[in-house]
């Protein structure tokens, strides 16, 4: 149980650090409605997986750091396929997906998934703010579905 206490904190300190020296990770946590598995991979194996899934969607990250288990996409139109693109007339048909993935003890990484789009475009508000889950059975929702499939068939659960 000491092993699992010190490996815990040890994983913590790292990502802390990461942050607290200007990583790629945001401060802010999912959506409570994010995703949710568990994967038997390091966070670090898991990321490149993930960036590996993501280019064979057409897609292009943004933010990547395997080191602080971390992955946001550019703005994807799931549409017309473009990376890095906004629709201003259709802002539910552009989305971003992130992926956090955090140590477990064995060699076990938590990843958390979530699908997002721009609910408005208000300078007042943060970006944050702005953003909205993709419902269910969006085409957002299931591009991200995939990835995780994917992730999930290459390592197990």
């Amino acid at each position: 149980m000491r092993r699992l206490t010190v490996a815990a904190l040890a994983g913590s300190a790292v990502l802390t650090a990461a942050c607290a020296s200007g990583g790629v990770r945001p401060s802010f946590r999912p959506f409570p409605q994010a995703l949710v598995d568990t994967v038997n991979a390091e966070p670090a194996a898991v990321i490149q997986e993930i960036v590996a899934r993501v280019n064979s969607e057409n897609m292009r990250p943004q933010w990547s750091s395997p080191a602080e288990g971390y992955l946001e996409t550019q703005w994807f139109n799931v549409v017309t396929q473009e990376s890095g693109v906004t629709d201003r007339a259709n802002p539910d048909r552009v989305v971003l997906l992130r992926f956090w993935a955090d140590p477990l003890e064995g060699g076990r990484t938590n990843l958390t998934a979530e699908a997002v789009y721009k609910s408005g475009a208000d300078a007042s508000r943060l970006p944050r703010d702005q953003e909205m889950m993709v419902p269910d059975g969006h085409a957002g929702d299931r591009l991200l579905r995939r990835v995780l499939s994917g992730v999930k068939q290459r390592f197990g659960r």
